[in-house]
């Protein structure tokens, strides 16, 4: 081989590690958790009643044990994992669609505590639209993440404020 190829082996080596550590960061875990959790919440139309059970339960195992979700605006805080899938469920089965807008997001990591904060704005557009509701909310968040058992999960969650019309 000559050492052209060889250094060309090289770079694509150093190349493949470095995307390798980047892939497996914590930064980029947890930004992965957040998208499955969205993604967990979206909805599309003519989903019935199983599969939005089953997609809240879905959203609710992103939550670590015990965890915390408090929402004072809409007089709801809760420790009970059923009764946060319960909620997430009513949510998404009030709405034809869901479709959910991360946005304006900053992480703060605590390496040597394997424990993270995060605050963030999500839109949600579809939701509730058409019961009174806005078609489009937006809220600002704070959610503190904590590693179990390998994977990042959220602990606490408190709705930080409601975003006007517009936000974002």
């Amino acid at each position: 081989m000559t050492l052209k190829k060889w250094l060309l082996a090289l770079v694509a080596l150093a190349v493949a590690l470095a995307f390798g550590s980047w892939w497996s960061g914590d930064r980029q875990r947890i930004g992965r958790r957040l998208r499955g959790l969205a993604d967990a919440i979206e909805k599309g139309p003519g989903e019935g009643q199983l599969a939005a059970a089953l997609r809240s339960q879905e959203a609710v195992s992103y939550f670590a044990d015990p965890f915390e979700f408090r929402a004072r605006q809409f007089d709801f805080e809760t420790r009970d994992r059923q009764s946060l899938v319960r909620n997430v469920a009513l949510y998404r089965l009030r709405s034809e669609r869901i479709a959910v807008q991360i946005f304006d997001r900053r992480l703060d990591l605590d390496p040597a505590a394997r424990k993270a904060t995060m605050v963030l704005s999500a839109r949600f557009v579809g939701g509730l639209g058409g019961l009174g509701g806005r078609a489009d909310e937006a809220y600002r968040f704070q959610l503190n993440w904590v590693e179990q058992a390998g994977a990042w999960k959220i602990e606490y969650v408190d709705l930080l404020a409601i975003l006007p019309p517009g936000s974002g």
